[in-house]
């Protein structure tokens, strides 16, 4: 998995959402209020996926678990975590 940047990550949600611009000032903000619906939820997802190298877990691939850009940060920094750890063991 690369690294995750908080600056990929909202070029992808203001990409995927037309109506508003996500920046470092709304991250906490509900995207599903300003303009994200389910068809771009699911194009945030396999854009993330392609621009990460990885696959959100099933358990995550849910609107109310994904509905602001500090959620998908932090599920996108855990998973990262995750692998670090990974490799380090093996």
């Amino acid at each position: 998995m690369k690294d995750v940047t908080v600056n990929k990550v909202l070029h992808i949600l203001n990409e995927n959402i037309e109506t508003a611009e996500i920046t470092l000032k709304n991250l906490e903000d509900d995207l599903s209020s300003i303009g994200m619906d389910s068809i771009g939820f699911v194009n945030i997802i396999v854009s993330l996926e392609e621009e990460f190298d990885c696959e959100i877990p099933d358990s995550k691939l849910l609107i109310s678990e994904m509905n602001t850009a500090q959620k998908i940060i932090d599920i996108l920094n855990t998973m990262h975590e995750e692998t670090l750890e990974h490799e380090q063991r093996n």
